[in-house]
């Protein structure tokens, strides 16, 4: 019969430990030898050959629990998510949420939406669409400061565009991202980036957008914890309540959005 010491016991856990550490050391090194190998197949003009590597890539950082392995997949999936083929561009797009909602990781988290910049600058709707949707996957998956920030100012050329498709669920996302967050940065990056939707003069649907807008502020100046955020969202309530050219129902809908900001400055 064996007979554990203290001494022998705490030994064997070391070894097993230490073991277990080379393991996935070996692991991890095999992975980024792997990832380094496709990296020339996810540029290949044989669509096969390039859908073939990005699945893998795919899979290898989905499998792996290490950092660098999931940074190393993101950075290969640079190439195709700027591709002109929605084929390949969409599910890459996806994918990096994909891999950004699998680890806790914030700079994994950040990486994967500084990924997401080209598609949401893109010329063309869906693709634009279906970056937003990604943005809102990632942000809901994991709410901290540096994330909300990372995200709104990703969001920002979309909230500039003057396609009602593309600027409407941009908002939406902005709110999403910012709100609960307690990130005063993310809350003024937000401001800043609603203002050409405030400013919105397109002929259709020009008022719903400044509607939709003047909601946005209104959560997030609500929402905030910093008193000059809140003062910033409520003045500029105020400005655009008696702003010539807007409707009625509109200024109305900003004086009001200003008089519950400042309410929340006077709760105890």
């Amino acid at each position: 019969m064996i007979r554990w010491t203290s001494v022998g016991s705490l030994a064997f856990v070391l070894f097993v430990l230490t073991a277990e550490h080379a393991v996935a050391q070996a692991s991890t090194g095999s992975q980024l030898a792997e990832l380094m190998g496709l990296r020339n197949k996810v540029a290949s003009a044989e669509t096969r050959v390039r859908v073939d590597a990005f699945h893998r890539a795919r899979s290898i950082a989905l499998a792996s629990n290490d950092s660098e392995v999931k940074l190393a997949a993101l950075a290969l999936l640079l190439e195709p998510i700027g591709s002109s083929s929605d084929h390949i561009r969409i599910p890459t797009i996806y994918a990096v949420a994909e891999i950004a909602n699998s680890t806790e990781s914030t700079k994994v988290k950040t990486q994967a939406l500084s990924a997401l910049r080209e598609p949401l600058e893109a010329g063309q709707v869906p693709i634009r669409d279906v970056a937003i949707d990604a943005v809102n996957s990632i942000v809901t998956s994991k709410r901290n400061s540096e994330v909300a920030l990372v995200a709104v100012r990703a969001l920002a050329p979309a909230l500039q565009s003057g396609n009602n498709g593309v600027r409407m669920p941009a908002i939406n996302a902005v709110v999403r991202a910012a709100e609960g967050s307690g990130s005063s940065g993310a809350h003024q990056a937000a401001l800043d980036a609603l203002t050409p939707a405030l400013n919105s003069s397109a002929a259709i649907g020009g008022m719903e957008v400044r509607m939709m807008a003047v909601a946005a502020v209104e959560t997030i100046g609500r929402d905030t914890a910093e008193f000059n955020v809140k003062v910033k969202a409520m003045a500029l309530m105020q400005g655009y309540g008696s702003r010539d050219g807007w409707e009625p129902e509109a200024r109305q809908r900003a004086q009001d959005a200003a008089r519950r900001i400042e309410a929340t400055l006077k709760q105890p």
